[in-house]
Formats: C-alpha cells, sequence, structure tokens
C-alpha cells in the first residue's frame, strides 16, 4: 500500500529465488564432485591414463554444469532426449570403464558417473527415477567389486573405512540433483495450480454473467420475435390491433433494456464487504497475515463503491511496493464519518511519480472526502475519510493531493 519502492511481486520473485538457489546448488554439487574426483584420483594412475581420466572429468563436469537448465522446467517439459544427456552419460561411463580397467584406479573415479545418473533420474518420470539411481548405483558397485578383486591395485592398500566413506558420499551425490530439482518442480506445480484457480475463477464469473443474461434475455427477445410476427401478420387486416402489439414490442425492449443495466451494474459493482473479503484472501494467499473488520451495515452504495476502490488499490501496492508480512483493513462508522484504515509493515522508502493514490484522492474528493497517509516506522498507513451523508466534510472540501506526513517513535 505504500508508494514507495518497485519490486517485482512476491510469487514471482520467490519462483526466481527458488532457480537462483537450485541452479547454485547443482551447480556447487557438480563442481565439487569433480574436484573431489580429481583429488581422490591424484596418485592412483600415471601416464597416459591419468591424463586421459583428467580431461575426460574436466569435460565431463563442463557437460553437467550446461544440463543445469534443462533441470529448471516445470515436470512435463523435461525430457532426457536433449543431445547433452547422452554426452554427459558417455563421458562419466568413459572414466569409470578406465578407472575399473585393471589395474583398478579406485572409487574415487565415480563421482562423476553418480552426478550423470542424478541428472537422468531429474528428466525421467515415476518409476523410472528409482531404476536409474538403482541402476546407477549397481554400475558402481559392480564395477568397483570387479576392479577391486583384480591382482593388481594402483595407489596406496585399499582401506575398508575410508572406501566406505567414498561410497557413501557417492550415494548422496547421486540423489542430490533429484532432491534439489523435485523441490522446484513442486513449487512450479503449486504456482501453476494457482494460476489455473484464477483463471478458473475468472471463468466462472463469465459464465455466471452470461448465464444471468441469457435467462434475462431470452425470455424478452423470444416474445418480441412472437408479437412482431403477429403484428405483421395483423397489420393488413386489423391496423389498430396491430398498433397495440407495436406498442407493446417497444414496451417489453425496454423492460429489456433496464434489465441489461441492472445485469451489468449489479456484474460491475463489488460491495464493500465482498472486497475486503477478497482483499484479506488474497493478501493471506501471499503470505501476509490480514485482518478485516467492516462494521457499516448502513454504508451507502456510492460510498461502498468508493470505499471498495480504495481498499483495491490499497492492497494492490501491498504486493507491488512492499514485503509485508502483517496488514490490516478496517472500515468503522465514527461520529459523521466513515473512516477506512488500511496499514502494512515492511514499507519500503518513499518514492514520486505513482498514480494510483492520486485517482483515488480525485474519486474521495468527489464525495467530499480526504486521503491521508502516514508512516511511522516500517509501518505504513492510508486512512480515507468520507462525511455521512447530509454532514459537512472533515476537512478540506476537495483536497489536491493526499497529505503525507513522517512520523517518529517516541
Amino acid at each position: 500500500m505504500t508508494d514507495a519502492g518497485q519490486g517485482a511481486p512476491r510469487v514471482t520473485a520467490d519462483l526466481r529465488a527458488m532457480r537462483l538457489f537450485t541452479v547454485f546448488s547443482l551447480g556447487l554439487g557438480m563442481l565439487i564432485g569433480g574436484l573431489v574426483q580429481v583429488l581422490l584420483g591424484v596418485g592412483t594412475v600415471t601416464g597416459a591414463r591419468a591424463v586421459t581420466l583428467l580431461v575426460t572429468t574436466v569435460a565431463a563436469v563442463l557437460v553437467g554444469l550446461a544440463t543445469i537448465p534443462l533441470l529448471l522446467h516445470g515436470p512435463d517439459e523435461v525430457s532426457p532426449r536433449d543431445p547433452l544427456v547422452p554426452v554427459l552419460l558417455a563421458l562419466s561411463g568413459a572414466v569409470w570403464v578406465l578407472a575399473v580397467v585393471p589395474p583398478f584406479a579406485g572409487w574415487g573415479w565415480a563421482f562423476t558417473l553418480a552426478m550423470a545418473g542424478g541428472v537422468l533420474s531429474c528428466l525421467v518420470r515415476g518409476r523410472w527415477r528409482a531404476a536409474v539411481i538403482l541402476g546407477c548405483w549397481a554400475v558402481i558397485g559392480l564395477g568397483g567389486l570387479t576392479g577391486g578383486l583384480t591382482p593388481s591395485r594402483v595407489g596406496p592398500p585399499p582401506d575398508t573405512a575410508a572406501d566406505a566413506i567414498v561410497l557413501s558420499t557417492l550415494a548422496v551425490f547421486t540423489l542430490l540433483p533429484l532432491s534439489a530439482v523435485w523441490v522446484l518442480q513442486v513449487v512450479l506445480r503449486l504456482e501453476h495450480a494457482r494460476r489455473l484457480a484464477s483463471d478458473l475463477a475468472v471463468a466462472r464469473e463469465r459464465l455466471r454473467f452470461a448465464t444471468d443474461l441469457h435467462d434475462i434475455q431470452g425470455h424478452n427477445l423470444q416474445v418480441i420475435a412472437l408479437k412482431s410476427e403477429l403484428a405483421e401478420r395483423l397489420l393488413p387486416g386489423q391496423p389498430e390491433r396491430a398498433g397495440r402489439e407495436i406498442a407493446e414490442i417497444r414496451r417489453i425492449a425496454r423492460v429489456a433494456l433496464d434489465d441489461t443495466r441492472a445485469v451489468v451494474n449489479d456484474y460491475r459493482t463489488v460491495t464493500v464487504a465482498a472486497e475486503a473479503r477478497n482483499a484479506a484472501a488474497v493478501l493471506r494467499s501471499a503470505g501476509i497475515r490480514c485482518t478485516a473488520r467492516i462494521g457499516t451495515p448502513d454504508l451507502p452504495v456510492a460510498l461502498g463503491a468508493v470505499f471498495a476502490v480504495a481498499i483495491r488499490e490499497a492492497v494492490t501496492n501491498v504486493l507491488r511496493h512492499s514485503q509485508a508480512t502483517e496488514a490490516t483493513i478496517d472500515l468503522v462508522h465514527v461520529a459523521a464519518e466513515y473512516r477506512l484504515t488500511v496499514t502494512n509493515n515492511a514499507a519500503a522508502a518513499p518514492r514520486r511519480g505513482g498514480t494510483g493514490l492520486a485517482g483515488l484522492v480525485g474519486r474521495v474528493a468527489a464525495q467530499r472526502g480526504t486521503v491521508e497517509t502516514t508512516r511511522e516506522g516500517d509501518t505504513f498507513t492510508l486512512v480515507v475519510r468520507i462525511p455521512a451523508p447530509d454532514t459537512d466534510p472533515p476537512g478540506a472540501q476537495e483536497p489536491a493531493s493526499p497529505r503525507r506526513r513522517r512520523r517518529t517513535r517516541r
């Protein structure tokens, strides 16, 4: 509600932050896995084999980093058929095969294969995910056991405790991509469901309006058509009766026009109580605790429309220009005026140039009311006062702009 500081909508900002966190965690995991693989492999092999393992590991890590954007889409948009996926599997598999070939170079060279298996598990669905993870563990386990059983082994003698630590770390690295991407996909599904719910609400309202319009005008138009046919038949022989039918058609047409205007006015007009409930629901869905109290059962319709606009503008500004966690909406009838008070915390720094409050001031001024905004610490308050009918205005009759005052806590 504060006219301060620009910011993206809360949901969009959360999704962006979630994507960045996923990219960071996946990229960091792949870099750490490649680094650990190289550090554990140093000294276990020499010569051309060592160079080949090192180069292939670096290539696998780079390809793994390039596959990260594939994992950021929704669950129905990802595919394991992207060319980068088989390249990653081929490079990581080549590293592990070259490490398993006697003499066995150690379990440390399986990190790129574990990461490749984790990436592939993110791109498949359902039971295939478990199959990919179990298959990756099986390939690593069988390959390491086969290489370890050979009589010749390079490097230091096998250490059971160290091998167990490496194997458990490999299992974690296989699950790391899936755990991060799974959370992101759940968030994307929830956002998609929220948008569908919003679209469904709009569709339902359109259907309600279409149904009301059909129910009202269908009968009137049918009567007009029948009476027109009757007047046409009566016109040659009974012109007086035909004239009466035409007059009745004119009357029905006017009734139909009035009914249409009534439906449209009802469709466009939202009571202040309904607007307050909708505003509170929107704020709560954005993670903002909101309390709304409407204590004006005698509020005139014209003033209710103005207060409904004020509530809508206030809530829009809360969502756009603050990081609020708490908000209140309070409309009361005090003495000879109606007073709307909307507050929110986490207000940003004031800014100039906004048009929302200026438009609200114009609407309120037309009702001899005033708009006042105050800021106390990080709490922003909007107060709209409109005198009750047949009373004097509480202040200046036509304020040119909302009065802004800065208060300091004592």
